[in-house]
């Protein structure tokens, strides 16, 4: 089903805010609230080509200017002034508020739909030949094949997929410890070799939590993870039997 709709839209330059009017009306006070009340009216006056016009047939007043742009009709009053003074609108015989220069801000469309499409479809254009002019300029540079040039990205791939694990076994480690101070000063050369470990690594830390005397406060984490952890490794690690838990009971 065709669309035969007019869309309209409102259409500014880059430099729409560095004209000479628009400096001018944002220096005074209120002036930028003025410069929003004026925006306002412009797109009021979109599908009147630049007439502020209630329904093509009711010019638009003070008051009901207040209504619709939501302003205090003192305000829209001071604005208006502002406007015709520095040209931006004016105001016919009968009473009608014209927008100066409206047509080089009037935007209209009948079909939005292939406008949209249009858009998208060179955007995507752009990007593919982006793409394609960065992946030869790389190709060019390093003068490596294709073949080449997959193997490095498979490699840069596998790099951080493996970043990102270690992020996350350091992380499950960390809820796991009981002391949480010292995340910071924790190295890099630490976090590779706990994720070396695995399961070993928690392991340490559960023989630590459960071995460790009521009376005695944990390590901080950075002192487990940095070195504290070497003694409860599973080839240095000796649970204690009863006897030397009783021994160290009677001397508490």
């Amino acid at each position: 089903m065709s669309d035969n709709k007019k869309y309209y839209y409102l259409k500014l330059k880059e430099n729409f805010f560095d004209s000479e009017e628009i400096k001018l009306l944002e220096s005074v006070d209120n002036g930028y609230l003025y410069s929003n009340i004026l925006l306002k009216l412009y797109l009021k006056s979109l599908k009147t080509e630049g007439k502020l016009i209630f329904r093509n047939k009711i010019p638009y007043n003070p008051k009901m200017i207040a209504t619709v742009t939501g302003h205090n009709i003192d305000i829209i009053g001071k604005a208006l002034d502002l406007f015709n003074e520095f040209g931006l609108i004016e105001i016919l015989d009968n009473g009608t508020i014209f927008i100066s220069d409206m047509q080089n801000f009037i935007g209209k469309s009948s079909t939005e739909a292939d406008r949209i499409r249009s858009y998208r479809e060179q955007i995507k254009k752009e990007s593919s030949q982006i793409l394609i002019e960065s992946s030869t300029n790389v190709q060019q540079k390093n003068n490596k094949s294709t073949p080449e040039l997959e193997l490095e990205l498979e490699l840069k791939i596998e790099k951080e997929l493996k970043i990102k694990k270690l992020c996350a076994f350091f992380e499950e480690c960390w809820e796991l410890y009981p002391e949480k101070k010292g995340k910071g000063k924790i190295s890099e050369a630490c976090k590779n070799k706990i994720f070396k470990l695995g399961e070993e690594f928690k392991r340490c830390i559960d023989r630590y939590s459960k071995a460790k005397p009521e009376w005695q406060g944990y390590q901080n984490g950075s002192t487990f993870f940095n070195k504290g952890y070497i003694d409860y490794l599973d080839v240095n690690y000796k649970a204690k039997t009863l006897e030397e838990e009783m021994k160290g009971l009677k001397r508490l």
